[in-house]
């Protein structure tokens, strides 16, 4: 089989340039630790500590790049869904969007998003086939209980996913909690310690900066060897500098300045790239994650992590600024994720839900991101294989004015080419005596039979009794 080329932006020269800015970044200005346990794994580490400011040398830096595993397997909680990450990986991997405060519908419109809809964007990331990692935080719910908010999350998660995890940014204790209720919902206590089943993306503060509760998190799931992504966010023109090779710089001091602080506490620690920083609107200010702009600077950062660095890369795609799931949303969230893809990327962040430049939520949009990576992966498959002579043969005997429909070779075939879930491939009249339902339409009966079949809670009566047990313990704690 032929698979597709790969797409990129640099030649080596060019990448050997990022990497040698990127040492002389990290050891003349440095970066800045918020957390003072953090500053002083830096220093015992032999790295340059003057108050919150962190210089890290060039043989630190290499050595921890070499230290962060080039693949790890991630497990889930059933080990039918375990899979490995990064070099010799089957295909790209996927989790779901993050953090909307706002959810649009498409009966109603825009509306706070409620503590049901994490639920149910849980139920049907579970349900895919195309997103293989669960949890998260996929909305940030308005009726969420103010008490220990993230047990009431994570208590959810563990409900209703058994995929391998996001978990989330916390302080030290609310990282341990989590593991701790992890550990209930597999029944095997100590299971973290021999098992990669989570990953927290981490945000540095751009330009160069980490604050205190990102740093515990990651110190606390380096201790465990749980995965850990640097996602760098930056705006060129405004957090970055402006140019795209220039920002690429500076978002690559930044995410392996994280990787260091993570090699520190724990040689081998499964680390994954997250660039995405983007070009804003220089009109407003805002972050603009559809622009085409902004792949180039990503881009540059997958070929650092896929080429130079031989490390997983993870990457926001299947995104957009559009504030509906319309033709602005297709159009961004193709453009996005086939580059992502097609650039060698092991992991997509955002394509399932993400509007509104990451803003906001739809239902509606995880079935688009579901089709849309389906088609990309068909692409990434490239073609398959054939035999000339067969070939021919079939050519010749079916002839001038002939049919292949009851060859051998369509007999046998015909069930494989790609099909859409929630697009149409209809003839017009077929399409029109159905309804003539758009894609909006076709889009939300699926996610409505999705959530109509998916469980209440996949955790046995034990497990979710002892579940609850372990989250009001903590809630009459606190």
């Amino acid at each position: 089989m032929l698979k597709s080329n790969r797409f990129r932006l640099a030649d080596d020269e060019m990448l050997d340039q990022i990497h040698e800015a990127t040492v002389e970044v990290l050891e003349t200005c440095g970066v800045d630790f918020e957390d003072e346990t953090a500053r002083q794994i830096m220093a015992d580490g032999g790295c340059d500590v003057d108050g919150w400011r962190i210089k890290i040398p060039r043989a630190i830096l290499e050595k921890t790049i070499d230290q962060a595993p080039s693949s790890f397997t991630f497990h889930g909680r059933n080990d039918e869904n375990t899979f490995i990450v990064g070099e010799g990986q089957s295909r790209p991997h996927t989790d779901p969007s993050f953090g909307a405060t706002r959810i649009h519908d498409t009966k109603t419109g825009y509306r706070d998003c409620t503590m049901e809809d994490l639920s149910n964007f849980y139920k049907l990331i579970q349900s895919s086939d195309i997103c293989d990692i669960g949890g998260g935080w996929p909305v940030e719910p308005a009726d969420i209980p103010v008490k220990k908010a993230h047990l009431h999350v994570f208590r959810e998660m563990v409900r209703t996913t058994d995929k391998p995890l996001r978990s989330f940014v916390g302080t030290t204790e609310e990282v341990q909690e989590y593991f701790e209720l992890f550990e209930i919902a597999k029944g095997e206590k100590g299971y973290l310690d021999n098992h990669t089943c989570m990953f927290a993306s981490i945000n540095p503060v751009s330009p160069l900066t980490y604050a205190a509760f990102p740093l515990q998190t990651m110190i606390e799931h380096a201790k465990k060897k749980q995965a850990i992504c640097t996602l760098t966010c930056a705006m060129s023109g405004i957090s970055a500098p402006m140019s795209a090779m220039s920002a690429a710089v500076m978002q690559n001091a930044e995410m392996l300045a994280g990787n260091v602080l993570l090699q520190l506490v724990n040689p081998g620690t499964p680390y994954i790239m997250g660039p995405a920083s983007c070009r804003p609107d220089m009109k407003s200010g805002l972050y603009a994650n559809g622009s085409p702009e902004a792949n180039m600077i990503n881009g540059l950062s997958i070929q650092m992590a896929v080429e130079r660095y031989k490390i997983p890369v993870r990457i926001m795609a299947g995104i957009t600024d559009a504030k509906v799931v319309d033709a602005q949303a297709g159009m961004e969230t193709m453009q996005t994720l086939i580059h992502a893809v097609m650039a060698g990327a092991h992991w997509i962040h955002g394509c399932f839900g993400s509007l509104d430049s990451l803003n906001s939520t739809s239902y509606e949009k995880i079935m688009l991101g579901e089709e849309a990576f389906s088609r990309v992966l068909r692409l990434l498959d490239g073609l398959q294989d054939w035999d000339k002579d067969t070939t021919v043969s079939e050519i010749i005997n079916v002839g001038p004015r002939g049919t292949y429909f009851m060859e051998p070779t369509t007999v046998m075939n015909f069930r494989k080419p790609w099909r859409p879930t929630v697009s149409t491939q209809e003839a017009y009249q077929n399409w029109a005596d159905a309804g003539s339902k758009d894609f909006s339409t076709m889009a939300r009966e699926r996610w409505e039979k999705l959530l109509a079949e998916a469980p209440e809670s996949i955790l046995d009566a034990e497990t979710e009794k002892a579940v609850n047990d372990f989250v009001e313990m903590k809630l009459s704690e606190a």
